[in-house]
């Protein structure tokens, strides 16, 4: 935030900035491959290439975009050489591969053993998963892809919101109206997700919002222009307008990006790497619009002002990478509210950096938030308890 302000004091330019630093996160694979590769006991790329076929067809899989319009099940058997399947004997209505791992993959179609036995098919299973991913690879590639430049889409549309707001109004104000967004991420969880109205996340969720509107009233100067607070006050509403759009994106990235039953971060890194993709190669399209329309001219920044970009877009991708993490590892709601942390260091960083002095209302609000990401992560941890005892109580039935 501190990097796209300063870069933004004298290069206006607050799409190509969005474009540059979400094009970054293509950066996310390469480095975690090459994490993988630098362990003690490396997996080969033919494994990591697997892990994340199978993760990319389990959405797929759960969605019921299975490539077959026939529900299937998958049956693994281990190969005898580890290389390569004998032929299948199996008739018409089964296919066979391999993965990685030597594991031979068979997929049975529902309209014969199915029927036969009565048993209900895997349909949203790693099982069926594995077997997608080994019959059709480079069609849940594209599926997968098509899924990443929607949701880039919304993304982008929403953080640009945010780069505008950035120069419009102070950097605190920004970050604490842009985190309202764990209200958006609950009320869309519970209309998209279907989870559940609890009292204490309702609880948390009010508290933490009390604390962003308390750091949100400390205003303009006494002194300030009427300019300045129309400034401001727009900033105020985009920030808004971003938070709304954030807290729907987060929702459906863990409804849609997330597969149910595989938890992988090489593949949530693979995600973020085609979001990246997906903002290079179609998010430039607007640049010549923007041009055109004199909204944003397009212009290239000098040596000083590149360096800054590159800063804010390292950053931008550190940050995010590690917010895909928790969203996928966690729930929106807990992602958001965590984000929420980051509003009293900025903050400090105002106050060291433009000479703005705190006041009440900013120790206040942060301490309400910090006390509103408290009783979530209770409200987590019991949670978690909760369905642990259910589950173990299934498992005695």
């Amino acid at each position: 935030t501190a990097a796209t302000r300063r870069v933004q004091e004298t290069f206006e330019h607050p799409y190509l900035i969005l474009w540059i630093s979400h094009s970054f996160w293509i950066i996310m694979l390469p480095l975690h491959t090459a994490v993988e590769k630098l362990k003690r006991r490396p997996r080969t790329l033919a494994a990591l290439r697997t892990e994340v076929l199978v993760a990319s067809a389990a959405l797929l899989v759960q969605r019921g975009q299975a490539a077959d319009p026939r529900q299937y099940r998958a049956v693994q058997t281990a190969d005898p050489d580890g290389v390569r399947p004998a032929a299948d004997p199996r008739p018409a209505g089964h296919a066979s591969g391999v993965d990685a791992d030597g594991v031979r993959v068979r997929a049975t179609f529902k309209d014969d053993e199915d029927e036969e036995s009565g048993a209900e098919p895997a349909a949203g299973s790693i099982e069926s998963a594995r077997a997608l991913a080994a019959r059709r690879p480079w069609w849940v590639v594209v599926r997968v892809a098509a899924l990443a430049a929607a949701l880039v889409g919304l993304l982008n549309a929403s953080a640009y919101l945010w780069y505008v707001a950035v120069a419009l109004t102070s950097m605190s104000k920004v970050t604490a109206i842009y985190n309202t967004s764990c209200f958006f991420a609950y009320l869309f969880s519970v209309l998209l997700l279907g989870e559940r109205v609890r009292l204490a996340k309702c609880a948390a969720v009010g508290v933490s919002i009390v604390g962003v509107v308390l750091m949100a009233l400390a205003g303009p100067d006494a002194g300030a222009t009427a300019a300045t607070r129309s400034s401001e006050l727009l900033g105020d509403a985009l920030s808004l307008a971003c938070a709304c759009g954030i807290g729907l994106y987060q929702v459906l990235y863990k409804k849609y990006a997330v597969p149910r039953d595989f938890h992988s971060l090489y593949a949530v890194n693979f995600m973020t790497s085609l979001l990246g993709l997906s903002t290079l190669a179609l998010c430039w399209l607007p640049v010549p619009a923007l041009h055109a329309a004199r909204i944003e001219r397009f212009a290239l920044p000098n040596r000083a002002q590149a360096l800054l970009i590159c800063a804010n877009a390292l950053a931008g991708v550190a940050f995010n990478a590690g917010f895909m993490i928790a969203l996928a590892l966690t729930s929106p709601l807990f992602a958001a509210v965590g984000v929420m942390l980051t509003i009293p260091v900025m903050a400090v960083v105002d106050m060291a950096m433009q000479g703005q002095l705190l006041a009440w209302n900013v120790f206040v609000g942060g301490a309400a938030i910090l006390a509103g990401f408290i009783i979530l992560t209770l409200a987590e941890y019991h949670d978690s308890v909760r369905k642990a005892q259910r589950a173990d109580d299934d498992n005695d039935d």
